[in-house]
């Protein structure tokens, strides 16, 4: 089960995720509007996904918070997509 205490805590704009062999970070965070968009680590310029009030799911199925320092392959941290060289 899910500890949803410091929810705020450990979720806000700059975390890393990972589910499903994807990585991603949390570029924009509601609370109080229950949004939550992740970019996703991938070459497609609009690969964003809205976890709308669905996080106790998204740990259901295997979801984890990752480490701060984890280097994404396409994305930077703030979810922009690296220079292409």
């Amino acid at each position: 089960m899910t500890d949803f205490f410091n929810f705020d805590e450990k979720f806000k704009v700059g975390t890393k995720v990972f589910i499903h062999n994807e990585y991603g970070v949390i570029i924009d965070f509601k609370e109080h509007g229950l949004s939550t968009v992740i970019r996703w680590d991938t070459l497609k310029e609009n690969d964003f996904e809205d976890w709308f009030s669905m996080w106790g799911t998204f740990f259901d199925m295997g979801g984890e918070i990752i480490n701060k320092n984890h280097q994404f392959k396409y994305i930077n941290d703030d979810g922009s997509l690296k220079d292409k060289i």
